[in-house]
């Protein structure tokens, strides 16, 4: 993802309590809120962009969900092609399921979507061997 070069202003809305922890890591950090937050877009955008460019993608696909509530074992056979394995963890009161993703950027982005439609399931994408 492109970087540095003129900056542009925008304004964005957060809750603020968000903004307060925002304003005390800056302090922690001794950083701007401002190179917090182009750091936190650049990873964001960085762990997404399978989502926006074509390109073979290898990572993982970090699952959380209520037990009995993921459905990613189910989507395991459909995406065959890119999930080269998978590993499934039980914890108090949820599940965390990972899989390690390689292959086509559209497949990783079809089952990634997949995931986030099924309700109680939050989803992370952690792109690795850049």
């Amino acid at each position: 993802m492109p970087t540095g070069g003129r900056k542009r202003r925008f304004g964005i809305s957060v809750p603020e309590d968000l903004a307060e922890a925002l304003d005390r890591l800056a302090e922690a950090l001794s950083a701007d809120r401002s190179r917090l937050v182009s750091e936190a877009i650049k990873a964001f955008m960085e762990d997404h962009k399978h989502h926006l460019v074509p390109h073979e993608c290898t990572g993982l696909l970090i699952v959380v969900a209520a037990p009995g509530r993921s459905k990613a074992l189910s989507l395991l056979e459909e995406f065959r092609d890119v999930v080269q394995g998978y590993n499934h963890f039980h914890m108090p009161g949820f599940c965390i399921e990972v899989l390690f993703v390689s292959g086509p950027s559209a497949r990783v982005s079809a089952l990634h979507g997949a995931v986030l439609k099924e309700p109680g399931c939050s989803v992370r994408y952690v792109p690795v061997g850049h």
